[in-house]
């Protein structure tokens, strides 16, 4: 543990300096961003090389999938369970993400004959997506026109230095690449003035987003409460509002389509992912419903290892920081520090259409969780960019002193000591 001790040291003394070099010369918004990219890409780059192969959630399982298609060229069909002793119960997913790493997979095993280094490739896409991601999150602010320095460090750490993203970054797993669909979808969404052509684009992406994993559903909400205030503001006729959303909805299915009927052919469902897993007899709904609660909030602030395994005391900072949020809003502080020609947050209709899409994918988690005890805080990385922008919102009000530094260096140390501490307890 002295390794671990001298790198929460060195944290520490990092976040400290920040506020020093603070006082004597003010930081810019940008060498805080380097800051957070920086930090992000070091953890996971530890990660992806120090972990050992296969010791992250399901990886396995996603790498098997992605070995099936490379030596047999079709699609596996699922036949086992979840827990079962083949690692095999991925096959259900649906395709994109395994098709993009087969060719990598096959160039990977040519060159180098080693599981090892294969998983190690493999995983670097996830640090691509991750990267995708981060320059996806800076646009999406700047198109909100969140100018707040310290909102636009929180998300951007948030995005970067999440605990549990930067360990499911540096893994394989499909939930990556829907993250970065995700990400390009919420930007593409944050620009209100729609036309024909992005519509369809916006189709498209959200057809590719469902062949990634079909949790994607979330963003039709969000794009149907759009629409829904294009028409009831008047900014379109409602006319040309089930045009638009004719058009989104027909593309993703267009795009989606295939797959689909490949799995109502071969399983008899459109949604197979229920045929891997057992339902729980929790002794009550309350009793079941905290348990998929708690797993949730838990796994999604600071988990790593095969199944979670290393966890706590490393969520609870992050659940700190939800109860300041609550704590900030319940006393009503103003945001004085904040001028009048500054915009700290989305208009009404974006905001209202992102929490919609936040809260229905809560209810899909939870509901899975529930049921099948799988709920896991990744399954919301989709939709980290207006997790991060309400908490940061909700946070903004607090009376700290230089608050965009102290968010820069909280999650630096929070991923730092959390990387560090994870790499020593694993195998």
């Amino acid at each position: 543990m002295l390794t671990v001790a001298i790198f929460a040291l060195l944290a520490g003394l990092f976040w400290f300096g920040l506020n020093q070099r603070q006082r004597n010369q003010p930081l810019e918004l940008q060498a805080l961003l380097t800051i957070l990219i920086s930090v992000g890409l070091l953890c996971r780059l530890a990660f992806v090389f120090f972990t050992p192969a296969f010791y992250a959630p399901d990886e396995v399982s996603h790498y098997k999938y992605v070995q099936y298609l490379a030596e047999q060229h079709a699609f596996p069909v699922q036949t086992s369970k979840v827990g079962d002793p083949t690692n095999d119960f991925e096959y259900n997913q649906p395709p994109l993400y395994y098709l993009l790493l087969t060719p990598l997979f096959v160039a990977a095993n040519a060159a180098f004959h080693s599981t090892a280094a294969t998983v190690i490739c493999l995983r670097l896409v996830s640090v691509l997506c991750w990267g995708c991601n981060v320059w996806l999150a800076k646009l999406w602010l700047r198109r909100l026109e969140v100018k707040d320095s310290f909102v636009c460090v929180f998300v951007m750490g948030m995005v970067c230095l999440l605990p549990t993203y930067v360990f499911v970054s540096a893994a394989i797993n499909n939930d990556n690449l829907l993250a970065t669909l995700g990400g390009a979808l919420l930007y593409l969404l944050a620009r209100r003035e729609q036309t024909l052509k992005r519509s369809l684009v916006t189709g498209f992406l959200l057809g590719l987003a469902l062949l990634a994993k079909q949790s994607a559903v979330v963003f039709v909400f969000a794009i149907a409460v759009l629409a829904a205030f294009d028409g009831i503001q008047q900014r379109l006729k409602w006319s040309a509002v089930l045009l638009q959303l004719g058009a989104v909805l027909g593309v993703a299915t267009l795009v989606f389509l295939p797959r689909a009927l490949w799995n109502f052919k071969v399983y008899g469902t459109f949604t197979p992912e229920f045929l891997v897993v057992t339902r729980i007899p929790w002794p009550s709904f309350l009793h079941g419903m905290v348990s998929a609660g708690h797993n949730l909030l838990k796994s999604f602030w600071a988990v790593s290892g095969i199944t979670n395994n290393i966890g706590y005391p490393f969520p609870l900072p992050g659940m700190l920081l939800m109860a300041l949020c609550v704590v900030a809003q319940q006393d009503g502080i103003h945001r004085a520090r904040l001028g009048d020609d500054q915009k700290l947050g989305p208009s009404d209709a974006m905001m209202t259409a992102l929490l919609v899409a936040v809260l229905v994918n809560i209810g899909l988690v939870l509901r899975f969780g529930y049921q099948f005890g799988m709920g896991q805080g990744r399954h919301l990385f989709s939709v980290l960019f207006p997790i991060a922008l309400v908490l940061a919102w909700g946070l903004s009000p607090l009376p700290i002193k230089y608050p965009a530094v102290q968010a820069a260096g909280f999650w630096v140390a929070y991923a730092v000591i959390f990387t560090v501490f994870s790499l020593h307890r694993f195998p």
